[in-house]
């Protein structure tokens, strides 16, 4: 052979190229990549460290020692202003928490005998004797005066009239989750 090039034989350029239109493919892709593993890598850390943000997400086994804690400070606030019994647990099944799950309310509470008829008043010694954090306030409404006050963890507090002379005070966790571990009253 002399070198000479055989037709319709063209001689190797070296390694293809990939197109130029397809570079900024590449880089979407990893984006797309990095963002997926930046919010799974979120998500983890934000289940695993954050506070819940609504009821749902604590159950009443953790609830009732909020519950409980809440009672002790209630009793403690009435101290000589009447007297006071703590009311039996109050479960209530069947609530609905999603379309799918049910859940339970835990109710419990101190009733307190009021010397005279000075209900308001008891309601409000009661509220300026709670901790500052639960915010504890005294209304008027149709019903009379209401005490509300918030004892952290999603549980509410009540107070109002419940006859001539009586006064019921109650911790509420509204709706949510029973719970593994939870003993029931």
């Amino acid at each position: 052979m002399s070198g000479a090039v055989q037709a319709g034989y063209a001689p190797p350029t070296g390694p293809d190229r990939p197109a130029p239109g397809r570079r900024w493919l590449r880089w979407l892709l990893a984006a797309t990549v990095a963002w997926a593993v930046l919010l799974a890598v979120l998500t983890w850390i934000s289940v695993r460290d954050d506070p819940p943000t609504v009821r749902e997400q604590r159950t009443l086994a953790e609830a009732g020692p909020v519950v409980d804690r809440a009672v002790g400070e209630l009793l403690a606030a009435v101290g000589d202003g009447g007297v006071a019994a703590i009311m039996p647990d109050r479960l209530e099944r069947g609530c609905r928490i999603t379309p799918m799950e049910d859940g339970a309310d835990l109710q419990r509470g101190v009733e307190v005998v009021v010397p005279g008829d000075d209900v308001r008043g008891l309601l409000q010694r009661v509220a300026d004797r709670l901790p500052a954090g639960w915010r504890a306030g005294v209304r008027v409404s149709g019903d009379g005066p209401v005490l509300r006050a918030d004892a952290g963890e999603f549980v509410a507090v009540q107070g109002r009239s419940s006859g001539p002379g009586r006064v019921r005070l109650t911790a509420d966790t509204g709706c949510r989750p029973v719970g593994s571990g939870y003993r029931a009253p």
